[in-house]
């Protein structure tokens, strides 16, 4: 009798051989996710346990023998898990009028009670799910920044949140884009990006959300929010969409932040009947940003101060072309004498002052691979303001430009050098 295995024998055993160990490997990476999970939820511990923390997922990474690429690998597939979504909130009832005035189409949408991480404020927020999303599948998020003004009632924003959320929500089914939509009374400063940032964490614990698919947009205060956030925070967003908002971001307002701008693509609309000379400051921006090639659209509209809804679509579009580079060959950093939102706004409008917790702040230092650190207060004002246009040329070699940066920080990633 022969002691030889036959070929098909042989190929048997060696696919239950790499079976045993593809199982094997899966359950080491499903337990190496619910520790990073588990390390991640716990971001706000005091600084000594959070120390230990760290010495304990670091050597959980070490003996699983585990690459620092596989651990972002294991970090961009979401969570472990996802189960239930739990918030507390009510279900709000729209009733829609027919052409003829007599009740048309019904539409229930959830807002749900939102606290802030940072700062002593709670608000309420849309969220709508499209029909398409499993938790198995990693969905784009669209996150929407109402108009109005910084003192402004419940109500009031809670109908100018409807009237920049609804125009969408066909077009977010059509992408499986989940979206939510903040309210807030404060307007989007140091206030606002607290309750933007607090909602994107709870949405990524909650959703499978595509870390390299979120996008921002809003109208008028919601436009304002998607430059600045362009100019600030561009690391955090694949694309924004400003409508009827900006500022002579080339002379005037933080001058020469429009270059800032090109860390992240955008699409903007504008009327040509704009109030506060915005329609004047987008053509301002539309001429800098075509002269230097930007990848940005600027749409001038016919009418006003509105939302245009034939644009949205190819708004859609020109998001979901769009994946977030991180490791983009040119950014260009902007910092003053503050690289962090820590210090709430106050007003005399509110029934309440905030205030804001001194070890939870909003950092707007990084932009992509470059970090840059705050001017000292002693330099003299005209020296305040820092810039630094770093470029990546390849084999291994990167440039950079400053004015009146004394100190800086890139971040090397294998994607880019050797």
């Amino acid at each position: 009798m022969s002691n030889r295995f036959s070929p098909v024998a042989l190929i048997v055993l060696s696919l239950a051989i790499f079976a045993f160990f593809h199982q094997a490997a899966a359950a080491d990476d499903a337990e190496l996710r619910k520790a990073l999970d588990a390390y991640i939820d716990g971001r706000w511990l005091p600084e000594s346990e959070a120390d230990k923390a760290t010495e304990e997922i670091v050597k959980k990474i070490k003996d699983a023998d585990c690459s620092i690429e596989k651990v972002e690998e294991l970090l961009r597939m979401g969570r472990a898990t996802y189960g239930e979504v739990k918030a507390k909130g009510k279900m709000l009832n729209l009733q829609f009028k027919n052409k003829d005035g007599k009740a048309g189409q019904t539409l229930q949408l959830p807002l749900l009670e939102l606290q802030c991480e940072h700062v002593d404020y709670s608000t309420s927020f849309f969220l709508i799910v499209p029909k398409s999303y499993k938790p198995s599948k990693p969905a784009p998020l669209l996150i929407i920044g109402h108009g109005g003004n910084s003192a402004m009632s419940a109500e009031y924003a809670t109908q100018a949140t409807l009237g920049g959320t609804l125009p969408w929500l066909p077009i977010a089914q059509r992408h499986g884009m989940i979206v939510v939509a903040p309210l807030s009374e404060r307007g989007w400063g140091g206030i606002g990006y607290s309750i933007i940032f607090s909602l994107l964490s709870w949405t990524q614990r909650q959703f499978n959300i595509d870390p390299d698919r979120i996008y921002l947009t809003g109208h008028s205060m919601g436009g304002h929010l998607s430059h600045r956030s362009a100019i600030f925070l561009p690391d955090r967003w694949a694309a924004v969409s400003p409508m009827s908002g900006g500022y002579d971001y080339v002379n005037e307002k933080h001058p020469k932040a429009t270059r800032a701008m090109i860390n992240v693509p955008g699409y903007a609309t504008f009327g040509k009947k704009e109030p506060y000379d915005i329609n004047k400051f987008n053509h301002i921006i539309d001429d800098w940003m075509q002269k230097n090639k930007f990848d940005w659209i600027n749409a001038e509209k016919p009418g006003g101060h509105e939302i245009y809804n034939d644009e949205l679509p190819k708004i859609a579009k020109f998001m979901m072309d769009r994946p977030r580079n991180l490791y983009r060959d040119r950014v260009y950093g902007y910092a003053s004498t503050s690289v962090v939102y820590d210090t709430p706004e106050t007003n005399p409008k509110w029934s309440q002052q905030h205030t804001w917790n001194p070890d939870r702040p909003i950092q707007r230092s990084t932009f992509h691979w470059l970090r840059m650190y705050p001017t000292s207060s002693d330099v003299p004002e005209d020296k305040r303001e820092q810039r630094i246009w770093a470029v990546y040329e390849g084999n291994n070699r990167f440039n950079l430009t400053s004015e009146n940066a004394r100190k800086a920080r890139i971040y090397l990633h294998p994607k880019m050098v050797d």
